[in-house]
């Protein structure tokens, strides 16, 4: 299956996170992903002005693993338990690495988890119970983990700073989410004393980090709260690391497209040599006519190979892509990622799709707000047989972070605020700041097995970046 997140990453970044999964008991699964991408024609948006290179460089695609699911109280109880594979790695210090990163990065996935339940639920009464649950949860993961420090050989230094690298992680994580929690339940009616059990959890993990001498926040601290964030964007990419792969990218039907073009360029000469031999034949009685004629046609086998190349070129677009990436875990291929990008017409645009786009009857009849449409194609295969059976965790398949960047495609807009005049209550004129946007229509496509699903997603932007995604 196929399931897409998407959300603002920064201000100028537009995250779709994609993950595919595969199927149980099948070695091989294959999935489609077409997105149609409106781009208003105010932006100066077109082929000549957008190449694939610069498209390619906007888009940028990071791949990795689905993070295995537990939740918090699954991490350490249980043979299979994440806990219980750290615990097994201590005598190898490279898997000991592996096992930590993989262990940090299950915590951030289970405590996110577990905080957006609580956030999410409307029963007070549930809601303080799911509090008490976690605070319990979490206390038991958090000292499970801390239990380890004392089997690691004092001497291996750098065991140990393995070790606190994802300590110092994981605290940073249990207070971002329990921070949320606390910012959603401290205004509710009768939830001041789970609140207050919330901030002292929170508390005790500052005195921790203190303790242990890991970077916190400090009120009116510039320079150490700039460093903090600094800190904990590489620890977090530390982490993470553990669910990237290995890829490897090249262009797509390289073999195929020289092959074509030779043969192009074979048609050509061949055309220009029947010409020859027939006018040597024919017209070998006037000379200069020959030599007149021939120089013509040898200009023109130019644009007949040329011709020809682009002929072949249209009739592989849809077969090959641009890009085509192996993906591995180590030295093993478990999987491949094609991508191709073009401009098309509104005619090659499926009615489903301009269905989806949901043009207002101002902009069906006006022709002056002509789109321009970006369709960016996706084939993936995974071999979950291999995918599977690289680690002790059951990895589910991969997830595709695609962080597609808006910079370029709003250098041309207009201001983003204008003035209006209008009048105020008492009829006095009043001059307004209004904010002026443009809208990136993104109508996804998703194909697996028999199953074709669609999202449509609005970016609000202008020049000074993304407004909203609706």
């Amino acid at each position: 299956m196929i399931e897409i997140q998407t959300k603002i990453h920064d201000k100028f970044s537009v995250e779709f996170k994609v993950g595919f999964s595969g199927r149980d008991g099948v070695k091989m699964d294959y999935f489609d992903v077409n997105s149609w991408i409106f781009i208003p024609n105010g932006l100066y948006i077109n082929k000549n002005t957008y190449s694939k290179d610069r498209f390619y460089t906007d888009m940028k695609s990071n791949i990795r693993l689905i993070t295995p699911s537990f939740s918090l109280r699954q991490m350490v109880e249980g043979d299979d338990a994440p806990i219980q594979h750290v615990t097994k790695s201590l005598a190898d210090i490279n898997e000991f690495e592996f096992q930590l990163k993989l262990f940090g990065s299950i915590f951030k996935s289970s405590i996110r988890d577990a905080s957006a339940k609580i956030i999410n639920e409307k029963n007070n009464d549930i809601l303080s119970q799911l509090c008490v649950q976690y605070i319990s949860d979490l206390r038991l993961v958090l000292q499970a983990y801390r239990n380890i420090y004392g089997s690691i050989d004092p001497k291996n230094d750098a065991m140990l700073a393995k070790f606190r690298f994802t300590d110092e992680f994981i605290s940073h994580q249990m207070q971002i989410q329990t921070m949320k929690i606390v910012k959603a339940i401290q205004h509710l009616e009768g939830m001041k004393d789970t609140t207050l059990t919330l901030i002292d959890a929170i508390k005790e993990e500052t005195a921790y980090k203190i303790s242990k001498g890991y970077s916190h926040v400090i009120i009116n601290d510039d320079a150490n709260n700039r460093k903090l964030v600094n800190h904990h964007s590489k620890l977090k990419k530390y982490i993470e690391s553990a669910l990237f792969l290995n890829v490897n990218t090249t262009q797509d039907g390289q073999a195929v497209k020289q092959i074509s073009f030779s043969l192009a360029a074979g048609l050509a000469m061949m055309v220009y040599l029947l010409v020859t031999t027939l006018f040597q034949k024919y017209l070998g009685n006037y000379p200069n006519l020959i030599f007149f004629i021939l120089v013509i046609f040898y200009i023109l086998k130019d644009r007949i190979k040329e011709l020809t190349r682009w002929m072949f070129a249209y009739q592989l677009k849809d077969k090959y892509y641009d890009n085509k990436t192996v993906i591995s875990i180590k030295d093993n291929h478990v999987g491949i990622l094609k991508e191709g990008m073009d401009f098309i017409s509104e005619d090659k645009v499926p009615a489903e799709v301009m269905k989806l786009r949901g043009r207002t009857r101002l902009e069906t009849e006006n022709k002056l707000l002509d789109e321009k449409i970006i369709l960016y194609r996706k084939r993936v295969e995974i071999d979950n047989e291999t995918l599977r059976n690289q680690y002790d965790y059951d990895f589910k398949g991969i997830n595709d972070i695609i962080r597609y960047h808006i910079n370029y495609l709003t250098k041309k807009s207009d201001n983003p605020e204008t003035l209006i005049d209008c009048l105020d209550e008492d009829g006095n004129v009043q001059t307004i700041k209004a904010e002026r946007v443009y809208t990136l229509h993104f109508v996804i496509q998703f194909k697996w097995e028999n199953q074709i699903e669609y999202r449509d997603f609005h970016v609000n932007v202008n020049r000074n970046g993304i407004v909203d995604i609706n």
